[in-house]
């Protein structure tokens, strides 16, 4: 079974994967009016390891909940 890189900072599942000996390509995605969005963390979305990419996203940190 893989471990679960979703939610995790960019940088540390990269870490996590490199101590593996994986070197994944990064996609990064967002939404289109988020594109150029500087502010917040690349976070994981998924880590496809039949294809060894891996997808981010930008997040503003804390995630807060919409009340």
């Amino acid at each position: 079974m893989s471990e679960n890189y979703a939610g995790l900072a960019l940088q540390e599942a990269l870490e996590r994967l490199r101590r593996s000996g994986k070197a994944p390509r990064v996609d990064v995605t967002c939404a289109p009016r988020r594109r150029g969005q500087t502010e917040g963390t690349l976070r994981v979305l998924r880590y496809d390891e039949r294809t060894d990419v891996l997808t981010a996203a930008r997040f503003t940190d804390p995630i807060e909940s919409i009340r």
